[in-house]
């Protein structure tokens, strides 16, 4: 290889430097270094301090014709930035700017290689809060987080990563640097195929994000269920209750017998100190220490049998935080919800004690490869009614080859996640037939095979089947940015993979989740007239714009999946809820003809509604949004400001409304109102043209504008 002329950008050709950036921590490279196998090592690695940096890197990655391997904190467990002989590793971390900070807007820019809790750190000291805390938060890095397509544990409560992303900075070896979002240089179209590309199609350099103030309160509580099914109900009824926690974490009775959570004062079975107890008996023995797991990893169909036979009930976390007058009125109407559900309330204890130690699982894991083993967890979703038999198809999948055991850690009206955890005997074969058998089920299953891990080499294969053709949607993009194909290749999509199954139809929908179907050219009407028939009403009132959807807030999702045909052959994407399954392409499937979408339905019993005529009622609008309140139906008519709220806490929150409203709410009945059609574009909270707010904008229509 020719020697690099780049001059100004740091870098190492040493051997310790190259080593760092060889893998990341996928289990199955940590398995295979502590077996003597050591991953691929690049030929450079560079350290840019800047987007010109960048760009002087990839312009001469470009002329030598060398791949590049963009590189964050190497936190991921996929094999994303896993190293390629002859690459260069491109690792961000010295792009670290924080700031500035627009207190007025709710919103901070950030440089791709800041710490995340660094970041956090920084906003907490000024009063606010990212909210996205992933269990790696100590580890991993922004652009990392909108590489994957991250998820924190408070995903219900603040949205998804990308939910937080206003716009991204950028540079690839065909535009060089571009913006793209609010006042971006580059189509809008781009941000949600950005965000999820692993590398594939650009090094992400700055982000501008949404921020929010710090909650003033945190309620947090736990609950045991007699099984996984009873709890499911439960959490079903509480997320499309519209009180929307910042928690809702369920524990399968194999993890909450692990980890001791209930603590019940009446257990048919052997405490939770069983395991623990089992473990220092062997552990005694000097001659076996290093070998403690072999023998019962090697026994992975009676070890499962065991763990089932002595577990017995589930833990459910539960949690609200922001406004403590919002919180109190949303706690009570959920522990209400709960017991009626069946739900055994065991105080604050359990989820005080999660929130104590939620970020302590990612450093827990080297002992079980020191002892002969391997763990790895895997993250799932899939809509509520498939999401109990999804939980049994993997764990009959896992259960010949490793332990398992699950928990549910971000929940949204129309479905969930599943968080499994396996260990197994630390053999490569066994490893890889453990995951093929997992991937299979999901699939088969009708899942997203990832919801927030992101996908790497270890699910590409998985991936390319669930996505199918749809992934011309993100090949189109790749000959625009990266036409010589020297991004991050191999991960991600694999080209000319297995076509998708009979799995890849549309699946029939279960009101019960919350979801219709409709044409993907319904205007507005035809979907409310369609959810009228079935017995509901659009969750969201609004249509999808242009093909993308405009949600007020992160919690709201209008285009749930998208079903289409592209040349010929079904293909689905959005299978589970904010699948992480490579780029979002639900808006370039929803411009294929014959598209058919998914929305957000309700039937939600108890609705409050009122209006007033505060002075600037679009003002006052935002201020209710500031203030935590999360209203179904909030619009501006005539100089009237209208609020609507549905579900069991309606009349408190309408309560809490009008006190906030100057001059009070009158009631009136409750109708649904939706957001004008038409490209929407940030403006001045006074601007005369306003037609819409968010808790961190003032939206009108572009021509309007």
């Amino acid at each position: 290889m020719a020697e690099p002329t780049v001059v100004g950008v740091r870098r190492s050709e040493r051997e310790l430097d190259r080593r760092a950036a060889a893998r990341d921590l996928w289990p199955g490279g940590t398995l295979d270094v502590w077996q003597g196998r050591g991953a691929p090592m690049p030929d450079v690695v560079w350290w840019p301090e800047s987007a010109e940096e960048v760009a002087a890197v990839l312009g001469e990655a470009t002329r030598l014709g060398v791949d590049i391997i963009p590189y964050g904190a190497g936190s991921g467990v996929c094999g994303g930035a896993r190293g390629r002989v002859g690459a260069w590793s491109l690792d961000t971390k010295r792009l670290r700017r924080i700031g500035p900070l627009d207190a007025d807007r709710w919103q901070v820019e950030v440089d791709a290689g800041v710490n995340g809790q660094h970041l956090e750190d920084w906003l907490q000291a000024r009063g606010f809060t990212l909210g996205h805390s992933p269990s790696s938060i100590w580890c991993s890095t922004v652009g990392g987080w909108g590489a994957a397509r991250s998820a924190g544990q408070f995903s219900s409560r603040y949205g998804v990563f990308e939910d937080m992303v206003l716009s991204v900075e950028a540079v690839a070896p065909g535009r060089g640097r571009f913006r793209v979002g609010e006042g971006g240089d580059a189509p809008a179209a781009w941000l949600p195929l950005l965000l999820g590309s692993e590398g594939t199609l650009a090094v992400l350099t700055r982000f501008t994000l949404r921020v929010w103030p710090l909650p003033e309160t945190r309620w947090l509580r736990g609950y045991r269920f007699q099984s996984v099914g009873d709890a499911i109900g439960a959490m079903r009824s509480l997320m499309q209750a519209e009180l929307w926690p910042s928690v809702v974490r369920l524990y399968d009775p194999v993890d909450t017998r692990v980890g001791g959570r209930t603590r019940p004062e009446r257990q048919a079975a052997p405490d939770a100190g069983w395991w623990r107890r089992w473990l220092a008996r062997v552990d005694a023995l000097p001659a076996v220490r290093r070998r403690t797991l072999a023998l019962p990893l090697a026994l992975p169909g009676l070890l499962n049998d065991l763990a089932d036979r002595l577990s017995t009930g589930c833990l459910l976390v539960v949690g609200w935080e922001g406004r403590p007058e919002v919180v109190t009125a949303a706690s009570e109407a959920g522990m209400q919800l709960l017991a009626a559900a069946g739900g055994d309330d065991l105080g604050a204890g359990p989820g005080e004690r999660w929130f104590h130690a939620r970020h302590h699982v990612s450093y827990k894991l080297m002992p079980i490869f020191e002892r002969g083993g391997f763990a790895d967890t895997m993250e799932v979703a899939t809509t509520w009614s498939s999401l109990e038999a999804l939980y049994r198809a993997v764990r009959e999948a896992v259960a010949p080859t490793a332990l398992v055991m699950a928990h549910m850690s971000h929940v949204y009206p129309e479905g969930g996640s599943i968080y499994f955890s396996f260990a197994g005997r630390g053999d490569r074969e066994v490893y890889d037939r453990t995951w093929e058998r997992a991937l299979e089920a999901v699939v088969r299953s009708g899942g997203t095979v990832t919801h927030h891990h992101g996908v790497g080499t270890l699910k590409a294969e998985a991936v390319s089947r669930e996505v199918g053709p749809a992934v011309a949607g993100w090949t189109a993009l790749k000959q625009v940015l990266d036409p010589g194909g020297r991004m991050n290749p191999g991960r991600l999509y694999v080209p000319g993979g297995p076509p998708p199954g009979p799995e890849a139809l549309p699946s029939p929908l279960a009101l019960e989740d919350g979801l219709l179907r409709v044409d993907g050219v319904a205007d507005l009407a035809a979907r409310q007239a369609a959810a009228t028939a079935a017995g509901a009403e659009l969750m969201w009132p609004w249509t999808v714009l242009d093909g993308e959807p405009t949600a007020r807030s992160p919690w709201q999702t209008t285009a749930v999946e998208v079903a289409a045909q592209v040349d010929g052959v079904d293909a689905r994407v959005g299978r589970g809820p904010r699948s992480a399954s490579g780029p979002d392409l639900r808006r370039w499937l929803l411009a294929q003809p014959g598209a058919r979408v998914t929305v957000a339905v309700t039937r939600v019993a108890g609705r409050w509604m009122g209006r007033g005529r505060p002075d600037r009622p679009w003002a006052t609008a935002q201020a209710l949004l500031r203030r935590d309140l999360r209203p179904a139906v909030l619009f501006v008519e005539d100089g009237w400001l209208y609020v609507g709220f549905r579900g069991p806490a309606a009349e408190a929150m309408g309560a809490l409304a009008a006190r906030w409203v100057g001059g009070g709410l009158e009631a009136v009945p409750y109708a649904p109102r939706s957001m004008p059609a038409g490209d929407l574009v940030e403006v001045p909270i006074d601007h005369p043209a306003v037609v819409a707010v968010t808790p961190h904008q003032a939206l009108a229509r572009r021509s309007e504008a």
